[in-house]
C-alpha cells in the first residue's frame, strides 16, 4: 500500500513538472476552445515549432494533451479538461498572493 502511495505522488509530481514552464502553461490556454495545430500554436506562444513540439511532448507524456496526425500537420487537444481547474486554481492562489503582497506594499508605503 506505502508504494502504491509513493507510485502515486511520483506521478502528480510528473503532472506539476510538465505545467511549470509559462509556455506550456500558455499553450494550455489556447487549446481552451478545441485542437490547434503546431503551425497555429507556435507563432501565438512566440516560439520555433520545433521548439514548441519538443514542449507538447513534456504534455503528452504527462497524458495532458493528446495528438491527431492529417497530413503533415500534428494537431493538439487536452485530454481531460478538469487540466483547466488545475490551472485556474493555481492561478487563483497567485492572484490572492499578489494581492496581500500589493497591500503589504501599500501599507509600507504608508
Amino acid at each position: 500500500m506505502a508504494l502504491v502511495k509513493e507510485h502515486v505522488y511520483t506521478l502528480q509530481a510528473e503532472i506539476c513538472k510538465a505545467l511549470a514552464h509559462p509556455v506550456r502553461l500558455k499553450v494550455l490556454d489556447l487549446l481552451r476552445d478545441g485542437e490547434e495545430c503546431v503551425c497555429r500554436l507556435a507563432p501565438a506562444v512566440g516560439v520555433t515549432e520545433s521548439n514548441l513540439s519538443q514542449l507538447l511532448a513534456v504534455l503528452r507524456r504527462a497524458g495532458i494533451v493528446a495528438t491527431r496526425r492529417e497530413r503533415h500537420s500534428i494537431y493538439y487537444r487536452v485530454r481531460d479538461r478538469r487540466i483547466f481547474r488545475i490551472v485556474d486554481s493555481m492561478r487563483a492562489i497567485l492572484a490572492d498572493q499578489l494581492s496581500r503582497a500589493g497591500a503589504t506594499a501599500i501599507a509600507l508605503r504608508a
